[in-house]
């Protein structure tokens, strides 16, 4: 025997929250969304072109085109990519329990080693 639920609009959840609470909830949804675009869909949003980008990193548009599609891409790649379009890539990890941290240093320039190399 399969038991019927009736649908429940958002408006009749959310009339029972606080202004607080539907405020957080806003602010939560606005990152879940800003967290959603691809790297054409942030260029296009900056109003950059391909062949701009392409200019700024010194190479052709068709390796801009590929480089969007690309599932997977060096975090060097994708910083150089992100300053051509005028901004600072910023990496986070979040952990089950909540806790979020920056990276640091990851995908930077790399700088001279001070530490001699060990031979085993």
């Amino acid at each position: 025997m399969t038991t019927s639920y009736r649908s429940i609009p958002a408006d009749e959840v959310t009339a029972a929250l606080s202004p607080e609470r539907k405020a957080k909830i806003a602010e939560r949804a606005a990152e879940l969304i800003a967290e959603e675009y691809a790297l054409r869909d942030i260029r296009k949003a900056r109003q950059i072109t391909q062949e701009q980008v392409a200019e700024r990193l010194g190479g052709k548009q068709v390796y801009i085109s590929r480089l969007e599609k690309r599932a997977d891409v060096k975090v060097s790649t994708l910083r150089d990519y992100v300053r051509a379009i005028g901004g600072d890539l910023q990496l986070m990890v979040t952990f089950p329990e909540g806790r979020t941290m920056a990276i640091k240093d990851l995908g930077s320039p790399k700088r001279a080693s001070r530490r001699k190399s060990v031979r085993i």
